[in-house]
């Protein structure tokens, strides 16, 4: 029924649209590091990028997540198709680096030990739009890598002061170079030298407002950016201000539409010229418009029902309705990780497991179906407040990872493929939401007792210190010392410190490396 639904919907908006100019980009969102913070929106940012520009006629080369040798072929499998492109499109999102004035990009498996690692473990920029100015018209570059990065301040601190003099904040200003084609168009998530803000929700604020604007019909990209800008800076109360160099001879649409009353399809520089027809038949244009508009979103809510489900089932039916759609390649990708699993994970209420009386500590079995990825993590939304109750939880659970800092490092990483092991889940080091939940029930009891124990700490200090006070001022006899010191004067209980010593103290004094 839902694959019917689907066949009859993509009749429904089929339609024929103006053939573009060569267009391609390459999209890429790194966000589970493995030997440093994670960050939670990249690969949320990559993916919503590279189905906007599929919307608007780009081949996209996309991905999320990427290792050193990931980020390598990605950037070769551009170069070959961006030769000779009208527009060549660059958009990351994740950590980066400058070091003498370089821009460096951080495959997630980047550990940046000395300065070696900086040829052998990044990507710089100047490679990849080396790869963007053969035979290329319109360079764009849109970077939202300008994050606080740990990386950094490690490497400088290894390099000692002379050297170090080298590395700065954020990203480097990107001179903008003539390669014989219409110019170029660099954008910062902000100005260079600073750091840019992650965001609190499922997006960065920068690429927020990039996906917001980068398909207004009939505008440049030169007014997009300007939105861009001003957006971010109202939304982050005036802390980030997007930068912006652009070189271009003239203006860029990328999306010019003739069913704009008065216009004719353009693409670089053209102006908009009035035709007789557009003025007989806005009411035309104005229906042409709004079916576009109703095509996206069904297909987006199909989409949006197939991510929910998390099914191979669903992803299929999607890709049936849909097998060159904006989300085509992640459907692809999310069925390829689902059946490489340990076992089939489309959920079939009617043969699930029941869960018996009592049996609140296992997950049913279609769960335990789905592996966590840094994908299914990510979605989570977790700040580093809410990942240091994890860590904490997971110390709860008697799998130690440490000191909780909100950092999940390879500590952090190996307690929860040990917790994931003992309650038969596939060990793969990154939580899912169900996971999660059933963490979260098994700890409850534990954690809320940790909770009022850490808050009684300090109020019992305070009471203890009091006490003293009081004490050095009153004369005392020795059997009232003795019963005050048998009454516990305000101190924390024999179960207490107990508890502290042996739970608290094992989370607290932890091993610190992760």
């Amino acid at each position: 029924m839902f694959k019917r639904m689907i066949a009859v919907l993509a009749i429904v908006i089929a339609g024929t649209a103006p053939a573009l100019a060569k267009r391609v980009a390459l999209v890429i969102g790194n966000g589970a590091y493995e030997h440093t913070v994670p960050l939670p929106n990249p690969a949320n940012d990559a993916e919503l990028m590279a189905a906007k520009l599929r919307g608007l006629g780009f081949e996209v080369v996309a991905g999320k997540d990427q290792s050193y040798n990931d980020m390598r072929r990605s950037v070769m499998d551009f170069a070959k198709k961006a030769y000779g492109a009208e527009i060549a499109l660059l958009f990351y999102a994740g950590h980066g680096m400058q070091v003498g004035g370089q821009n460096l990009l951080v495959p997630i498996d980047a550990r940046i030990e000395d300065e070696t690692s900086l040829d052998f473990e990044t990507i710089s920029v100047d490679f990849i739009m080396r790869q963007m100015s053969k035979d290329v018209k319109v360079q764009m570059v849109f970077l939202d890598a300008c994050r606080d990065n740990p990386l950094a301040r490690t490497l400088a601190r290894r390099m000692g002061p002379s050297r170090s003099a080298n590395m700065g904040s954020g990203l480097a200003e990107i001179k903008v170079q003539e390669t014989g084609g219409e110019g170029s168009v660099i954008a910062f998530a902000t100005s260079p030298g600073d750091v840019a803000l992650d965001g609190e929700g499922q997006n960065s604020p920068f690429t927020s407002a990039l996906i917001r604007h980068i398909d207004t019909p009939n505008t440049s990209i030169q007014t997009v950016m300007t939105r861009v800008t001003g957006d971010v800076y109202d939304e982050t109360e005036k802390r980030q201000r997007p930068w912006v160099n652009a070189s271009l001879i003239g203006e860029v649409f990328l999306n010019k539409r003739a069913d704009a009353p008065g216009t004719e399809v353009a693409s670089l520089g053209n102006t908009a010229t009035t035709t007789p027809q557009a003025q007989a038949a806005p009411s035309a244009a104005a229906t042409a418009t709004a079916q576009s508009t109703i095509a996206w979103e069904r297909e987006k809510l199909i989409w949006e029902t197939a991510k929910s489900s998390n099914t191979v089932a669903d992803y299929e039916a999607y890709l049936s309705a849909y097998p060159n759609g904006l989300f085509a390649d992640f459907a692809r990708n999310s069925i390829k990780r689902l059946t490489t699993g340990s076992q089939v994970a489309a959920v079939n209420p009617a043969t699930a497991n029941v869960a018996q009386p009592g049996a609140t500590t296992s997950l049913p079995d279609p769960q335990k179906a789905i592996p966590g990825t840094a994908q299914t993590e990510a979605a989570l939304g977790w700040n580093r407040t809410a990942r240091r109750e994890v860590q904490t939880r997971l110390n709860l659970s008697g799998h130690n990872v440490g000191r909780p800092d909100g950092a999940f490092g390879p500590k952090t990483r190996g307690g929860i493929s040990a917790w994931q092991t003992a309650n038969g889940i596939t060990p793969t080091g990154f939580f899912t939401a169900a996971q999660y939940s059933l963490l979260t029930t098994q700890t409850a009891t534990q954690y809320t007792a940790y909770v009022a124990e850490v808050k009684r700490k300090p109020q019992a200090a305070a009471a203890a210190s009091r006490s003293t006070t009081t004490t050095r001022r009153t004369p005392t006899t020795t059997t009232q010392r003795r019963t005050t010191n048998n009454n516990g004067g305000g101190a924390i209980n024999p179960a207490g410190a107990a508890f502290i010593g042996g739970v608290v103290g094992g989370i607290i004094g932890g091993a610190i490396g992760r």
